[in-house]
């Protein structure tokens, strides 16, 4: 873990001209600047998010099964890999927040764990069949959205097969938020940036990109995968998706 976490590092704190709106009025923060937050704040909320966050994906998960390398892209908790794992798969749990897989590791001790930037990841060409990339990529900003989405073509073997997924822009919780979006976007962020607080630590805020299912879809699109489907996902809420999912492939 030590020599990934180093990579990390280095990685993050390389020069980078993509910006993104700062939680504060009128400021304009970088790329690493976001991701190394990113990573701070999982790594300060780990041990709440694993208390928290137990439901597996089971339905876009199982479409995994019986894929043999299985790389597991902001896994979080592990709870989506795991269940992978426990059937046969051989699974790499990767994450920004080395917290996070302190908790896979202790799940599942001799598990496979990369920390790691998820637009550079530290894997050799088509090494994986099978990929997770399940609420993630909304935490990433933006030219850094479609560099995620060009490493996990190339890190997927032909015929190989990845789960996306993001937070849906139009839900109930988030339309009070939508003049903010727009004050966002008059200085220079995109329409679905926002901070999103953390649970009982409200002072944690989290960057997201809430994205509407074409933007998604088409952001997969540019990438080089191919598109097999896309659809909206509901946990809490009976009319609106609460999140967008795209399933894709590698056709060569």
């Amino acid at each position: 873990m030590r020599r990934e976490r180093a990579y990390l590092n280095k990685k993050l704190t390389s020069n980078s001209l993509t910006l993104t709106l700062d939680r504060s009025p009128g400021k304009m923060r970088s790329a690493g600047e976001v991701k190394r937050e990113i990573m701070r704040i999982f790594d300060a909320i780990a041990e709440e998010f694993d208390r928290s966050r137990s439901r597996i994906w089971i339905e876009e998960v199982s479409l995994l099964l019986g894929r043999k390398r299985v790389l597991d892209l902001g896994c979080g908790n592990g709870r989506n890999g795991i269940y992978l794992l426990d059937k046969g798969s051989y699974v790499v749990f990767a994450d920004i927040s080395f917290n996070m897989l302190r908790i896979v590791g202790m799940k599942r001790p001799g598990s496979q764990r990369v920390q790691c930037d998820a637009s550079a990841l530290p894997f050799r060409d088509q090494c994986f069949d099978g990929l997770l990339f399940i609420a993630t990529l909304h935490h990433l900003p933006k030219e850094e959205r479609l560099a995620s989405l060009k490493e996990i073509r190339r890190i997927l073997r032909p015929r190989g097969f990845a789960v996306i997924s993001a937070w849906a822009l139009f839900q109930p919780r988030f339309l009070r938020k939508i003049p903010e979006m727009i004050v966002g976007v008059l200085k220079g962020g995109e329409f679905g940036d926002l901070y999103v607080p953390w649970g009982s630590k409200r002072r944690l805020l989290r960057y997201y990109h809430l994205m509407t299912r074409r933007e998604l879809t088409d952001l997969v699109r540019r990438s080089g995968l191919r598109v097999l489907s896309s659809y909206g996902k509901r946990f809490k809420t009976k009319f609106f998706s609460e999140n967008h999912v795209v399933l894709a492939s590698r056709e060569e």
